[in-house]
């Protein structure tokens, strides 16, 4: 059941949106769009005919400055991972040492819960679920208020995209409640604080706390 579970939550994670409409100001020389979704400076968005541009610049869900790129644009899809600390470190360093390869991370915690229902219920299982939805961060250079800017705003964000891919599959129950932990560095802490990275790269994000509760199949819901 747990490996079903990951397996559907993979499936809404790939379901996230990452796609960005955008029109070219020749006067402003930035991309207005009304939505910038997890864009970050330092990372890059694509075109339709896989060129890319590095975004230099932005102001949040009002325009972007990369180029001259103009109409739909993507951003990187989201890495996921999902496994124990050891596990999931170990995975996410082997696949490529490329950072903007494997970032965003979205990582489901193996640690999980579940209930399963009974046949005569319109409900197959509920599984409260971790997920951390996380990108690299300069933990030399950025300021608390930097870490928050520049990569918990847009990985909130992401979460924010990752509950829309649920609320949009109709195998799911529309979410009611969640909560949301942001991190301004990503690691074990203890009563003096940070300790040390959870995996092997500086990181910055949210935690993301969410049940997710799937209708049985053939369900006339």
């Amino acid at each position: 059941m747990i490996k079903d579970i990951s397996n559907f939550v993979e499936q809404l994670v790939n379901g996230i949106d990452n796609t960005l409409q955008g029109d070219y100001n020749a006067v402003t020389e930035v991309t207005d769009m009304c939505l910038t979704k997890y864009a970050r400076v330092g990372k890059y968005v694509t075109d339709e005919s896989a060129n890319e541009y590095l975004i230099t610049d932005l102001k949040r869900d009002e325009w972007l400055k990369i180029g001259n790129a103009t109409g739909k644009l993507f951003l990187t899809k989201p890495y996921f991972l999902s496994g124990t600390r050891i596990s999931a470190n170990r995975e996410w360093t082997i696949a490529t040492s490329d950072l903007t390869q494997k970032t965003p991370i979205i990582w489901l915690l193996s640690d999980v819960r579940y209930t399963q229902y009974g046949r005569e219920s319109v409900y197959d299982w509920a599984s409260e679920v971790r997920l951390f939805f996380l990108d690299e961060t300069d933990v030399v250079n950025y300021y608390s208020d930097d870490h928050v800017s520049n990569v918990v705003t847009p990985m909130s964000e992401l979460a924010t995209l990752f509950i829309k891919s649920v609320e949009k599959d109709r195998q799911f129950l529309t979410v009611d409640t969640y909560e949301i932990r942001n991190f301004t560095r990503f690691g074990t802490e203890d009563t003096q604080g940070y300790v040390e990275n959870i995996l092997d790269a500086n990181l910055s994000g949210v935690e993301l706390i969410i049940t997710l509760t799937k209708y049985r199949e053939n369900c006339k819901c």
